[in-house]
Order: structure tokens, then C-alpha cells, then sequence
């Protein structure tokens, strides 16, 4: 388990010179996907990722600088592919707002972009929406809703589409899926997060 926040790690991520680089950040349905993504990818791609939950928006900020001094060379990565969401939305131990403001969520997202501009300056950017909550309406202790979590998203792509982000729509993708691709409220059974993953490989190879 990898958990920074000092950026004096010892570098552990050694870029590939004939394949792209690819970082993959985010919370427990990244950590879901990310095997089946760098498995679909092998051939074309060296994928990586912190093998920790990515969490809210205030945790990527905060763990963000340690993350990126992970990599032998910074320069080399070739795609970011961030999200942040299930946790700022949620209404933790049943409070009755989410974690994360919608005007905190939007001025994080904001310090995200510009710190994976400085800390990656040759990657493309990439966003992924929070995917959905269950459809058999399965609560959660911090709960939240597919309601919540679209608007959330919305407020996301348009601080995306402000600095030119591309999008990668899970929410789009997930809200399709019916309760059987759910092991609990909001996570996914293997066989979904091999699909989850091998989709979002696919999606990352339309920017190589």
C-alpha cells in the first residue's frame, strides 16, 4: 500500500520508451478496472497507477506531488486519466450535505488540472466521470444517489470543457447496467470491472 503525502518517495514507476505511459487515477472503481486496463493495453502501453484508494478531491490535491515523484521521469507520461467523485458526493454517516461542496468540488477539480499540468507537462488529460450507484437502491453508510452524482459530473464537465479536457463518460456506460453487475451499492463484480476496464483501454488508445 502506497500512501504519500511528503513527495520524497522513492521513485518506483519506470516509463517505457517505445510504448506510451499512462497514469490512472482515482478511487475504489479505478482500483476496480485498473488490472483489466493494463492488461488490454500490455501490448501498446505501459499503465500505472497507486495502488491505493485516490478518494476525494482534497486527498488527490494533498497526496497529488508524492504520487507524480513516484515516476524515475515526470516528462514522460503520456495520458492522465483522473477521477474524483463517489467520495466527495456522499453524505457521510448520513449528514445531510455531501463531503464536498458543489463550488469546493468545482475550485478542486480547478487546483487538479493545473497541478497535473505543472507535475505531467507532456500528458494529455483525461476525466472520468463517477460511475452509478446500484439500481436496486441499495444504501450505502455514506449514501448517495445517482441524482447527486450526475450533478456532480455536471459540474466536472464543465470545468473540463473550460481547459480542453477530454471526457471518458462512465457514468454514460455504468448507468446502463442492471443490479448484476454490482457486487454491493456502488462496486462492481469482476466480470463488470473487466469490462469497465478493458472500455476504458479502448478509450485511452483513441489519444495514442
Amino acid at each position: 500500500m502506497v500512501h504519500i503525502e511528503d513527495g520524497n518517495a522513492s521513485k518506483q514507476f519506470i516509463c517505457s520508451d517505445i510504448k506510451k505511459n499512462i497514469f490512472l487515477i482515482g478511487d475504489s472503481i479505478r482500483l476496480g478496472y485498473c488490472d483489466a486496463t493494463r492488461e488490454a493495453l500490455s501490448n501498446m502501453a505501459e499503465v500505472f497507477f497507486v495502488p491505493e484508494n485516490c478518494r476525494n478531491t482534497q486527498y488527490v490535491i494533498t497526496c497529488l506531488n508524492g504520487w507524480a515523484n513516484m515516476f524515475s521521469d515526470r516528462t514522460c507520461v503520456d495520458i492522465v486519466q483522473f477521477n474524483c467523485g463517489h467520495w466527495d458526493v456522499a453524505r457521510w454517516c448520513g449528514g445531510e450535505f455531501p463531503l464536498t461542496s458543489e463550488d469546493e468540488y468545482k475550485k478542486n477539480l480547478q487546483i487538479i488540472i493545473d497541478m497535473i499540468s505543472v507535475l505531467f507537462p507532456n500528458a494529455k488529460k483525461i476525466f472520468a466521470t463517477t460511475t452509478t450507484m446500484n439500481p436496486n437502491g441499495q444504501k450505502a453508510l455514506n449514501d448517495r444517489t445517482n441524482s447527486d452524482i450526475e450533478r456532480y459530473n455536471d459540474i466536472a464537465k464543465g470545468v473540463m470543457i473550460k481547459n480542453n479536457i477530454e471526457i471518458n463518460d462512465l457514468f454514460a456506460i455504468t448507468k446502463e447496467w442492471d443490479s448484476s453487475y454490482y457486487g454491493d451499492y456502488c462496486h462492481f463484480t469482476a466480470e463488470a470491472n473487466r469490462i469497465l476496464g478493458e472500455y476504458v483501454a479502448n478509450t485511452l488508445e483513441l489519444y495514442f
